[in-house]
C-alpha cells in the first residue's frame, strides 16, 4: 500500500512539475526564433549560439513531455482514441516523421498483403514507432539499413522492426522497457530512457506487448505483437453498433 502511495505521489509530482516547465521551455524557443529572424541579422557566432540554446531548449521540452506521457500511462489517465486502421499507414506516418534523421539510411518495409486492420489509437502507436525509429537512429552506425515486416500470426498481429547495429546488450532485453534504463549506461548518446517504458505503456493499453532482442546475423529487433480482432460488421457503409 505504501509503495502503490508512493508511486502516485511521484507520479503527480512529475505531472506538476513538466506542467510548470513547458512554459519556459516554450518561450526559450520562441525567443531564439524571434532573435533568429531579427534585422540586422545576427553573427555566425550569436547563430551558433541562439541555435545550441533552441536545440536545448526543443530537447528538454521532449523530455517534459516524455515525463508527462509517462505519468498520464501510469495514472490510467490517457484516453485511447482507437480506430480500425491499416498498419501500413501508421508505419508510413511514422517514417514520415522521422524523415529528418533518417534521410541517409535504406528502409525497407514489408507488410503482407492480406493483413487485417488494427483496432488502435494511431497518434500512440505512431508514437512507438518513432520511439524504436528514433532509437535505431541513435545507436546503429549512421548508413546502416533498418527493415520492417508485419504479418498475422494466429490470433495476433506482428510487426517487426530490425536494425543493424550492436544489438541489445546481453540480459538487458527486458530491463531497456524500464523507465529511466538505458542499455548502455556508458554511452555517450543523449537520453535518459524513457522511450522504451512509454512505448511499453502504449502497448499495454492496447493489451498488446513490445518486446527486444538481439538477431543472430547481428543487430536488434523490436516486435510489436497487437491481438487479432475482426473489425466490426459493416451495413450502409456504417459499422453495425454492439451494444453491451
Amino acid at each position: 500500500m505504501v509503495q502503490v502511495e508512493s508511486e502516485r505521489l511521484r507520479n503527480s509530482l512529475l505531472s506538476a512539475i513538466s506542467h510548470d516547465l513547458r512554459t519556459p521551455l516554450t518561450a526559450l524557443v520562441g525567443l531564439a526564433d524571434t532573435l533568429l529572424m531579427t534585422k540586422p541579422e545576427v553573427s555566425a557566432e550569436q547563430k551558433e549560439l541562439l541555435d545550441a540554446m533552441r536545440q536545448s531548449a526543443l530537447r528538454m521540452n521532449d523530455l517534459v513531455s516524455n515525463l508527462l506521457d509517462m505519468s498520464k500511462l501510469e495514472a490510467g489517465t490517457v484516453h485511447l482514441n482507437k480506430q480500425w486502421q491499416p498498419l501500413e499507414e501508421v508505419v508510413g506516418s511514422a517514417l514520415s516523421s522521422c524523415s529528418a534523421f533518417l534521410d541517409k539510411r535504406p528502409i525497407t518495409v514489408h507488410l503482407d498483403g492480406d493483413l487485417p486492420l488494427v483496432n488502435i489509437d494511431t497518434v500512440l502507436i505512431e508514437r512507438v514507432l518513432v520511439n524504436i525509429l528514433e532509437n535505431a537512429a541513435k545507436y546503429t552506425p549512421q548508413y546502416s539499413p533498418i527493415e520492417i515486416s508485419g504479418y498475422r500470426n494466429g490470433d495476433q498481429i506482428i510487426l517487426a522492426i530490425d536494425d543493424h547495429g550492436p544489438g541489445l546488450p546481453a540480459g538487458q532485453e527486458n530491463i531497456i522497457f524500464e523507465k529511466f534504463e538505458r542499455g548502455d549506461k556508458e554511452n555517450a548518446t543523449p537520453g535518459i530512457g524513457l522511450g522504451l517504458a512509454i512505448s511499453k505503456a502504449i502497448m499495454k493499453a492496447h493489451e498488446g506487448k513490445i518486446s527486444g532482442e538481439s538477431r543472430p546475423d547481428g543487430g536488434a529487433r523490436f516486435t510489436l505483437t497487437f491481438p487479432f480482432l475482426s473489425p466490426p460488421e459493416m451495413k450502409d457503409d456504417f459499422p453495425i453498433r454492439e451494444d453491451s
